[in-house]
């Protein structure tokens, strides 16, 4: 049996003496992302002849407008009137989508990474941005990464952006007792972190296993302050325990058991939001090789961010510690199962919100890259490209309680989105055929 399944990548292959960057591929960092504005903050930009696909799961608008001011999106549709003065963006033959919303991320500086805390998350934000990746909701952090991320979210909205928005938990609410776990709560209350994220975990016999009374203590101080929750769990038990207790988010994917008809209720009738991270658990045991995705041209896009842990992980020795170690084999077998209940949830009507675990401080989690294997692997589960789009845009936007700014394009939303060289309908891989990437109505420099 599985015991802690986050800390399976951790046990088999440590992260000693192994930064995220250095100082030097940093600042290269900085500077290679830096922004280019298509036009003057205030102007109007035209982004026309494009597919669009909204985000909202209707069907795509052929030879449609996006007209965008002040870094927001003022009409779309084919029929659009477009301002004399506006910056026109021809876009034919090219599809236009939301800016993909992770819901499930991390961003975490390395004590060893060589340069400060701030521009270590701006690296890894912009790695997220050049991968089309708009907005990464960070479900558990240091106190460190914590207050600067705090800060970088606090400035989202009143400056252009050259990487993509952060929303945060702080860090991984875990107390024994549930005294301690209602201060707790309120500390990070008092810190204004976005939403609380606790871990429960591993068998019951597991003496470190959070316990119902302090889970249920973190739930009720949360939402006496005004903050949902959202729950790391494995076991189909869990979960039903932790929507009793009123759990806002089921942040990975039941891997035990079949999900069964009830759970299916309980989750629709209390509106959670299921984030299956299948990533994540790939990312467990697809090292015991070299895996074929690291001579992917679009992976290797991001080596200024990866390139040490790519090296770490293709050592023979260290590729056959993951081999040799039980839970890491294990996993395969939990992945199965993430993806039938994958299948069955989503038929049954319950919300999903794409979500990685990405740049959870352990190698091999590929900020940006795994998000586009994560929409991937979700279509080989079952779910179509347009409910997979749907998940990976408004649907984890409104998981994570966004959608009334980011998740779709509709009037009145930030203009975050991505216009790619082919259809993602036909083939969910094309999301990786990037021409541009748009944040607040400012085209990154990447790309195109």
């Amino acid at each position: 049996m599985l015991t802690c399944c986050d800390c399976v990548i951790g046990r088999v292959i440590t992260r000693a003496g192994v930064g995220v960057i250095g100082l030097t591929v940093a600042t290269a960092w900085f500077f290679l992302l830096s922004p280019q504005a298509q036009a003057p903050a205030g102007q109007t930009i035209a982004v026309v002849g494009a597919r669009v696909i909204d985000g909202t799961g209707r069907a795509p608008l052929e030879n449609a407008t996006v007209l965008i001011s002040n870094g927001r999106i003022q009409e779309v549709g084919p029929n659009v009137r477009i301002p004399s003065a506006a910056t026109r963006v021809e876009a034919q033959a090219k599809t236009v989508i939301p800016g993909l919303v992770n819901a499930h991320a991390h961003v975490d500086a390395s004590k060893d990474g060589g340069a400060p805390v701030r521009d270590q998350l701006l690296a890894q934000l912009r790695t997220y941005a050049m991968y089309g990746v708009t907005t990464a909701y960070s479900l558990g952090s240091t106190p460190a990464d914590t207050a600067e991320g705090l800060k970088l979210g606090d400035e989202q909205d009143r400056v252009p952006l050259d990487r993509a928005r952060l929303f945060s938990s702080g860090t991984v609410i875990a107390d024994a007792t549930p005294a301690d776990a209602r201060s707790n709560v309120d500390r990070h209350a008092d810190e204004k972190v976005d939403i609380i994220k606790i871990r429960v975990d591993g068998l019951d016999s597991n003496p470190t296993k959070m316990k119902p009374e302090v889970y249920r203590a973190v739930i009720e101080q949360a939402h006496k302050r005004g903050l949902r929750v959202a729950a790391h769990l494995f076991y189909l038990k869990d979960a039903f325990g932790l929507l009793e207790a009123g759990a806002d988010v089921v942040a990975h994917s039941v891997r035990d058991q079949d999900v069964t008809p009830a759970l299916i209720n309980e989750l629709k009738t209390r509106t959670v939001g299921y984030i299956p991270t299948l990533t994540r658990d790939l990312s467990v045991f697809v090292y015991e090789s070299t895996p074929a995705f690291f001579s992917d041209p679009f992976f290797q896009r991001g080596m200024a961010l990866y390139g040490r842990q790519v090296k770490q992980l293709t050592d023979p020795a260290a590729q056959e510690k993951v081999r040799m170690n039980k839970d890491a084999q294990a996993i395969k077998a939990a992945l199965e199962q993430a993806n039938r209940n994958l299948k069955r949830l989503s038929d049954g009507g319950v919300s999903i919100a794409m979500g990685t675990d990405t740049g959870a401080n352990l190698v091999g989690r590929w900020q940006g890259y795994f998000e586009h294997v994560e929409m991937e692997m979700m279509v080989k589960a079952g779910l179509t490209p347009m409910q997979t789009l749907v998940a990976a845009t408004s649907g984890a936007a409104r998981v994570m309680k966004l959608d009334a700014q980011l998740g779709t394009l509709q009037p009145g939303r930030w203009a975050d989105f991505v216009i790619l060289n082919a259809d993602p309908l036909a083939d969910i891989r094309n999301t990786r055929q990037i021409h541009s990437v748009w944040i607040g109505g400012h085209r990154m420099n990447i790309g195109g």
